[in-house]
């Protein structure tokens, strides 16, 4: 038996639930990328009209109220089987061990971009040798994500016999925690603890999640409570650089969760049209990749823009309203399809280890259902 007949990556038995699944989670990585962006690119352009960047400013705080929630519940409902089943019976190790993998290789390619970026300004550049080396085990760039996959998998697979109850609350009281102990500006490591809940609701929520998603009535009361809770806390108070308070810190959780579970719903009715579940699904299934890849791209696109070559740029912001306020959506797609076409390209050349963990320590590390390794070829 060839490695290659593994069950592919992303498939499970929920059918035609997966087409919303990835949907849902292509909205999240599209509002991912649409931060990376504005704060990577957009943010230092000249602009055809002051009121511009601080609207997408108020634009990406909004987004960042489902963004990253949405993209940890989404994955845990995708890993919630493999925690279920263990160490011995499951592929958690497999999972968390690829998900360290990509961290690793993917770190070093933005240690080489930091190192070629020179004299120009990049998001996330270490500002000593010193500082790069150490994410090895404290993230400080956007892969913080990609670590905390890692870092989840085993430890929620280590408390899968401790009552659902007791991790629940424990991962929603450090959430609380630390949206009042850190705030925006902290180091990136400190996301993994603050949406450490959300990836436990979607682990352990995975099956009233998709019990509801196509329930109608969901979409506006989750909208409304979603509303409700955005009025108390008021976008002065998301945008904020400080620490929350307790009361602001338990308003926002409830934010987010609810407009997490309404973009879930949302993905769901959606995806009745074919050609957004198409689309949907196309993006969704290509996360992991579009994650490592967009800030590179980003990052080669700026310097394309600052260097010369496209230049042009800087006109178009400067002296057309309409493209100004366009561009950051318009590079968000490119930036995409470009990451995309690039896995794509680099998977023909050869290059597949760039995103995958190598094939002999994939066979090494895979357990079937029931426990027992991949016989030999």
């Amino acid at each position: 038996m060839s490695f290659g007949r593994l069950p592919r990556r992303g498939s499970h038995s929920d059918g035609g639930r997966l087409a919303w699944l990835d949907a849902a989670r292509a909205l999240a990585i599209v509002g991912v990328v649409l931060l990376h962006v504005s704060i990577g690119h957009f943010y230092g352009l000249p602009h055809a009209d002051d009121w511009v960047l601080p609207r997408w400013d108020r634009i990406n705080q909004v987004v960042a109220v489902v963004r990253m929630p949405l993209l940890f519940v989404v994955s845990g409902m995708l890993a919630a089987g493999k925690i279920r089943r263990g160490f011995t019976r499951g592929n958690a190790i497999l999972s968390a061990v690829t998900n360290y993998y990509l961290y690793l290789v993917w770190l070093a390619v933005y240690g080489v971009l930091f190192l070629a970026s020179g004299p120009i300004v990049v998001p996330f550049q270490p500002a000593r040798v010193q500082d790069f080396f150490i994410q090895i085990l404290q993230p400080r760039t956007p892969l913080w994500f990609v670590f905390a996959l890692a870092v989840y998998m085993v430890l929620f697979t280590a408390l899968r016999r401790v009552p659902r109850g007791i991790v629940a609350g424990t991962a929603f009281a450090l959430g609380v925690w630390a949206a009042m102990t850190w705030s925006v500006e902290s180091p990136l490591w400190t996301r993994a603890i603050l949406y450490v809940f959300y990836f436990v609701a979607g682990v352990y929520g995975r099956a009233l999640l998709i019990g509801v998603a196509s329930k109608v009535w969901v979409l506006p009361v989750t909208a409304v409570l979603a509303l409700v809770t955005f009025w108390m806390l008021t976008l002065r108070t998301l945008m904020t650089p400080a620490p929350l308070s307790l009361q602001n810190a338990l308003t926002i959780q409830v934010l987010q969760l609810s407009a997490t579970v309404l973009a879930i719903a949302l993905s769901a009715q959606l995806c009745r049209l074919r050609p957004w579940a198409r689309a949907g699904s196309w993006i969704g299934r290509r996360t992991l990749g579009i994650y490592v890849m967009h800030v590179p791209v980003i990052v080669a696109w700026h310097f394309a823009v600052e260097l010369g070559p496209l230049a042009l740029v800087k006109q178009l912001t400067a002296g057309s309203l309409w493209f100004d306020l366009l561009y950051p959506l318009l590079l968000t797609a490119l930036v995409i399809v470009v990451c995309v076409w690039l896995e794509n390209t680099l998977g023909a050349l050869r290059l597949g280890h760039l995103f995958r963990l190598p094939s002999r320590y994939r066979r090494a590390l895979y357990r079937r259902a029931d426990g027992r390794r991949l016989p030999r070829d």
